[in-house]
């Protein structure tokens, strides 16, 4: 008999080229834990017929959410590429390639975002979302452990094994090959923040032990309407759009009070620049962020006899063109951040 065994289940992805039109999956995505859910609503029978028991209920609109967490990872050509830099991806935009610095490079998109299916082998049967996109990513470490992820997924529906209209299958994840990945880990992270007077330099470089760093494209919730030509089946959503301005906020932790500088910066509204960089042998991972401001007052508190840290919460903004910050090859970085990758995947993710 069929048991369902964490350890046991695996995950993998393919980019749709039609919002909601599921493909086979093609590369992995290894992940730790997910959350995406089916939610029906039910239609509680309310007529009045002389008796006080109801008579039923009537299925209705579908909704598809959840998070999806895992390592950050180096992908991989060993066999298919691993998924990393899809997330970036399917977050914010088609990726860039880099010859001369041998990285790809990505930054946030004016759309909505592209459309992936994520399907998940669970041993009792396969589970498939198409029209999936990410709406919200946290990427976050501390010290003495591994940097880790988790996106906010929204989909058009959920199918299982026998639903109609199903496209993956146990073989085609059996199809897929792929070596294991490197790990991002917080003991190789140099975290650098200074105002915009001039370049960031080693004198930038400030001690974190916890970061965490998150985008919010601001999708639509699922949100139901009558059918028409485009929109076929009213118990779904329509395409999640993008529904507010872009939300990209820093947090660190400083493990020591040693400093003001925090403080001043906060109380003159100082526009700022930082970067956080990982380097594993060859591979690299950039987050560079050309602008962006203390949103929260940065938080010393003692809390008894022990060091104590500061705490502090940054808001991204568009570049405002004072920053000194661009990409390795010197191509501006427009928006709130951009990342590169330099891994053994030689062609961007889009």
């Amino acid at each position: 008999m069929a048991l369902g065994k964490g350890y046991a289940a695996r995950a993998a992805i393919g980019k749709e080229t039609s919002w909601g039109s599921a493909v086979t999956v093609g590369q992995m995505l290894p992940f730790t834990s997910e959350s995406i859910e089916k939610a029906i609503t039910k239609l509680a029978s309310e007529y009045l017929d002389g008796s006080p028991a109801r008579r039923g209920l009537t299925n209705s609109a579908i909704s598809v959410q959840g998070d999806l967490s895992g390592e950050v990872i180096f992908d991989t050509t060993g066999g298919t590429m691993t998924f990393e830099q899809l997330i970036y991806a399917a977050v914010m935009n088609a990726g860039t390639r880099d010859a001369t610095n041998g990285l790809n490079k990505y930054t946030p998109a004016t759309g909505d975002g592209v459309q992936h299916t994520i399907a998940f082998e669970k041993d009792v049967s396969v589970w498939e979302i198409p029209g999936a996109k990410v709406n919200t990513l946290e990427i976050s470490g501390e010290a003495d452990s591994k940097i880790v992820f988790t996106a906010g997924i929204i989909g058009k529906t959920l199918l299982r094994t026998g639903d109609t209209g199903i496209v993956n299958n146990t073989a085609a994840f059996d199809a897929i090959s792929y070596t294991d990945p490197t790990v991002l880990t917080f003991k190789d992270a140099v975290f650098r923040i200074g105002d915009q007077v001039d370049a960031l330099a080693a004198g930038d470089q400030v001690t974190i032990d916890q970061f965490t760093f998150t985008i919010n494209n601001n999708l639509t919730d699922p949100q139901f309407a009558s059918e028409d030509a485009s929109h076929t089946d009213a118990d779904l959503t329509l395409e999640p759009v993008r529904n507010g301005f872009r939300e990209v906020t820093l947090k660190i932790r400083i493990p020591r009070y040693t400093s003001d500088q925090l403080f001043t910066w906060d109380k003159n509204g100082t526009a700022l620049q930082a970067d956080l960089k990982f380097t594993v042998g060859s591979y690299q991972f950039n987050l560079l962020i050309p602008h962006l401001q203390i949103n929260e007052s940065p938080k010393a508190s003692v809390g008894g006899v022990e060091v104590y840290p500061i705490e502090v919460s940054f808001q991204l903004f568009k570049n405002n063109s004072n920053s000194f910050m661009t990409f390795q090859d010197g191509t501006a970085i427009t928006y709130e951040f951009g990342i590169e990758v330099k891994s053994d995947r030689t062609t961007p993710a889009s």
